[in-house]
């Protein structure tokens, strides 16, 4: 599946709200989600035990980037189903949920 928002934009002060709430309430064990350095925009988690490996950064990261307003993983590493759910609701929560869903 893949989340989809009806916003056009999403500001800096409700970007900084997603990462916030996501980080919050993932597990304390789990890497923090950040925004996605990237043309398209979207959301990353670093994948520590790939750090140090000499190998395309993008194999580093899971990785959900914008296209046609969704965030899709393409053929980069996906968030798991958890993560993916978290996201989810972090953005239903910030955006509203009439302005995020699953297609």
């Amino acid at each position: 599946m893949q989340i989809k928002v009806l916003l056009q934009i999403i500001d800096n002060d409700k970007l900084t709200k997603i990462l916030d709430y996501y980080n919050t309430n993932k597990p304390c064990n789990e890497e923090p989600l950040e925004l996605l350095d990237r043309y398209e925009g979207g959301f990353k988690i670093n994948l520590p035990h790939m750090k140090d490996l000499l190998c395309d950064d993008n194999q580093k990261i899971k990785q959900l980037r914008w296209y046609k307003s969704c965030l899709v993983s393409q053929s980069y590493i996906r968030f798991n189903k958890e993560e993916e759910t978290l996201l989810y609701n972090a953005l239903a929560h910030i955006l509203g949920n009439e302005n995020v869903s699953y297609i």
